[in-house]
């Protein structure tokens, strides 16, 4: 299994990485422009409160150019009093979108079973 990670805030970044190490890797970066190739990762957390013109189109991109079976699962989290960015995961076909709160709660989970 492996994780990518998209966030440019490390101090919450940094949970993440932990709650995974040492026995899954995780790729992280600024931008999803600079994820690797979607082969071989099966979950994408990304920081959609950090995000940029352009990010949507990206990870559906992103998404799309790994074989339907194996198309890694994306969550987005964020403030969950955002509902501009609720609305914009929406609007692209991305999410869910999920409070910070609730990824560090469900992270042994996911971590299990991606």
């Amino acid at each position: 299994m492996s994780v990518a990670l998209v966030a440019r805030d490390l101090i919450f970044g940094s949970r993440i990485l932990a709650a995974a190490a040492p026995r899954i890797p995780v790729f992280r970066c600024d931008d999803p422009s600079q994820l690797p190739p979607p082969f071989g990762i099966d979950l994408v957390l990304v920081d959609w409160s950090e995000r940029q013109p352009g990010w949507a189109t990206a990870l559906t991109d992103w998404v799309a150019a790994a074989p339907a079976p194996h198309r890694p699962r994306v969550i987005l989290y964020g403030p969950h009093t955002d509902l501009a960015a609720h609305a914009e995961a929406r609007a692209a076909g991305l999410g869910p979108m999920w409070a910070r709160s609730r990824i560090l709660r469900e992270l042994p989970s996911l971590l299990a079973r991606a």
